[in-house]
């Protein structure tokens, strides 16, 4: 079975975390014995209208730059051009059998307009929210609507996600599978200070424009946790950084919290497992997620964690492993602040972490994409 990822976002060397959730499945495939070949059409370290051939990690990986116009539309129509130019000349030099996009703009334009020609199936998997935005444009819609009517499944990362395809009328076969997450770099710490009333809590997220990672509620919520339960020592750890960081700070000044926050900017991903271990759970109060990724990863460290009923959460936030509430609500944030602090003995780090390597880990998500490839090519 020869595989090609078309990423439409996937990390280089002016943005080494875009798309790392691509690149953590493609780790998975090989974990589970495909041995996947990447094709990533928008390498701006790449030059202007080329495509180089590398080895990474083991796996062959095509690197073009497709789209360098000015103009964008102009530009973005030449490089879904390009780039399925490029993709024809990597499928016949490598057999390949299927192509997974992730996500359908732009990757999935490409693996549809050569699926037209070529009958190549192509399956896309979804991460992003945006696809409302990016459809409402006239010449966008019809390319969205092929690309997912056509393609032998949709992937979603949630089934909020494939819902919210859906209510926007595009017609697909849907099928759900989380993100991938390596849990194997996350370690267990059973010692905590809950005996002691102190917890400290991890807040992992950016700090946007949009807000939509929810700090405005629950740094709120902090302060009358607080400011009602004298006798608990509260300490949140933010980490991550980004426009609204003044704001966030400042409010913590004015709720005379500042004392129980501390701001840490952003900080590489390989130091997120130390600090998922030094803290006793972790928090995510947005208001709209597809997913979540950093809630798993808290799992995997064996920690509980608060999150919001916003999506994607709702569906892998069970009792056992944490608390959910609503989302953009100071008081319900307070609240389960509070249910999370006294029920926090009842959680087992052993059953939470063996949770999150069941559902989400390489060997779990691996497993479910080469059941899905046998699949299509079964089929077609």
């Amino acid at each position: 079975m020869k595989v090609l990822i078309l990423a439409t976002w996937y990390p280089d060397s002016l943005n080494p975390v875009s798309g790392i959730f691509v690149k953590e499945q493609v780790r998975a495939l090989v974990d589970v014995g495909i041995n996947p070949i990447v094709y990533y059409p928008y390498d701006k370290s790449v030059d202007k209208g080329k495509c180089i051939k590398v080895i990474e990690n083991g796996v062959i990986t095509y690197r073009a730059n497709t789209d360098y116009f000015k103009i964008t539309k102009l530009s973005r129509l030449y490089s879904i051009i390009k780039g399925t130019k490029i993709l024809k000349k990597i499928v016949k030099e490598n057999g390949i059998d299927l192509i997974h996009s992730h996500v359908c703009y732009t990757g999935g334009f490409i693996a549809w307009l050569y699926n037209k020609f070529y009958k190549i199936p192509y399956i896309i998997t979804e991460h992003s929210s945006k696809v409302k935005e990016f459809a409402s444009k006239i010449y966008n819609r019809p390319l969205f609507s092929l690309s997912y009517k056509n393609a032998q499944c949709v992937v979603t990362v949630s089934s909020y996600l494939a819902k919210e395809l859906t209510n926007l009328n595009f017609k697909f076969k849907s099928k759900v599978i989380g993100n991938v997450v390596d849990t194997s770099i996350y370690k267990l710490n059973s010692n905590n200070n809950s005996k002691n009333k102190e917890f400290n809590i991890l807040f992992v997220g950016l700090m946007v424009q949009s807000e939509v990672k929810g700090l405005q509620y629950f740094i709120p919520a902090l302060a009358d946790f607080i400011k009602n339960n004298p006798e608990y020592k509260i300490n949140l750890h933010l980490v991550g950084d980004g426009p609204k960081r003044e704001k966030y700070e400042n409010m913590c000044k004015e709720l005379n919290i500042e004392d129980n926050c501390k701001f840490y900017g952003r900080v590489e991903k390989e130091l997120i497992p130390e600090f998922i271990e030094k803290n006793d759970f972790l928090v995510l109060p947005s208001v709209k997620e597809t997913f979540g990724s950093v809630l798993i990863e808290a799992m995997s460290g064996g920690k509980p964690v608060l999150a919001t009923k916003c999506g994607g959460p709702n569906e892998f936030v069970e009792n056992n492993v944490g608390v959910l509430v609503e989302p953009k609500n100071i008081e319900a944030l307070e609240d389960g602040l509070k249910t999370i602090i006294e029920r926090y003995e009842e959680f087992h780090s052993n059953y939470i972490r063996e949770y999150a390597d069941n559902n989400f880990s390489y060997r779990a998500i691996g497993g479910k994409l080469k059941e899905l490839y046998e699949e299509v090519l079964s089929e077609h």
